[in-house]
């Protein structure tokens, strides 16, 4: 398995500083090259995102626990993925594929199921595009993901290295894809056949369903291919980020953004 490459926490800590470097450097890179330039307020933006990522912290931390306890524990119960007797890469390989396609699918449901949405929207009624919005999510969809995954990736029969291995290579993606940073179109069509690219992402969070309801890929675009849910335009120049009435400027603060799944 992946320990025998990395250990445990030298995997963690790699994700972890990948995390914060790969954020840090695309945030700065979007102050020279920006994509949209209208943000001026870059700084009140970046607190309101990082605010909500702070509180998710409350639920990822134990979870995080708990669910390194638990694959632990089922290591010995229930076998998964383990009983094909792969060869450590490619089982690594084959976990990391399925954990993809689990967030794929997550992804989905998030905007397909009204009850799951109220919760999605949050991260959607965003009307500025920065890497910060890839950290942008509510306490409450963070825990119903968790809750989740847990019981599915003991079935799967991935292991803890498995998940920090996965992070290590997902979350540096996601954080592209989301950031406001202009490269040219060769490279962004290059980069969409392996990995959802930041042309993909942004008519993901257009303010129209039939734009916003497609391109659900998180570290890879195989899926949004394979499903059925790939759309591209090549001219964004129309393109309105956020969500009606919910993107307006009193709605996009921390007290009214956690209340908002839980009214009406």
């Amino acid at each position: 398995m992946a320990e025998t490459i990395f250990s445990i926490p030298d995997l963690r800590l790699c994700s972890y500083g990948t995390t914060i470097a790969a954020g840090v450097l695309l945030w700065i890179l979007e102050g020279f090259n920006p994509f949209f330039s209208t943000e001026k307020r870059r700084g009140a933006h970046a607190k309101l995102n990082l605010s909500l990522a702070a509180l998710n912290l409350l639920v990822l931390l134990p979870s995080g626990i708990l669910m390194a306890f638990m694959l632990e524990w089922s290591k010995n119960a229930w076998p998964g993925i383990r009983m094909l007797a792969l060869p450590p890469a490619l089982e690594a390989i084959l976990l990391i594929l399925c954990i993809d396609l689990w967030m794929y699918l997550w992804h989905r449901l998030n905007h397909e199921t009204p009850f799951l949405w109220r919760f999605h929207s949050v991260h959607h009624s965003d009307s500025t595009l920065d890497v910060t919005t890839s950290w942008r999510f509510h306490s409450m969809e963070i825990l119903i993901s968790e809750l989740l995954r847990i019981p599915l990736f003991m079935l799967m029969g991935a292991g803890i290295e498995h998940l920090l291995l996965y992070s290590l290579l997902m979350t540096p993606v996601i954080e592209f894809h989301h950031s406001n940073i202009a490269i040219a179109p060769a490279l962004d069509r290059l980069a969409r056949l392996i990995i959802p690219s930041p042309m993909m992402h942004r008519l993901h969070h257009s303010r129209e369903r039939s734009e916003r309801n497609s391109n659900y890929g998180s570290m890879l675009s195989l899926w949004d291919r394979l499903f059925g849910s790939f759309m591209m335009k090549e001219n964004l120049d129309d393109l309105r980020i956020g969500l009606d009435r919910e993107s307006d400027p009193d709605k996009q603060q921390l007290f009214a953004l956690l209340q908002r799944p839980f009214q009406p």
